[in-house]
């Protein structure tokens, strides 16, 4: 029970620190979703510019990785 009061005391606390700030929960909660958003279109802007690097190095990359599985494979002792 008594970590229950020291919760309350210590988010009264906080809650007087924050509001000295002039800033309040509305705007905690709307510029939280903001960052939430504004990360997920930096990500999507790396994926735009990764993606078509990746499409090329792969046309090149994939048979070499393919060519070479297969002479191990066939190198193979049996």
């Amino acid at each position: 029970m008594s970590w229950i009061i020291r919760i309350l005391v210590l988010s009264l606390i906080v809650g007087l620190a924050i509001s000295f700030f002039d800033i309040n929960p509305m705007g905690i909660l709307n510029d939280t979703w903001d960052t939430v958003l504004a990360v997920g279109g930096l990500f999507k802007g790396v994926a735009d510019w990764a993606l078509p690097y990746i499409l090329v190095g792969a046309v090149v990359v994939v048979p070499i990785a393919l060519i070479s599985a297969l002479l191990r494979y066939l190198r193979r002792p049996r």
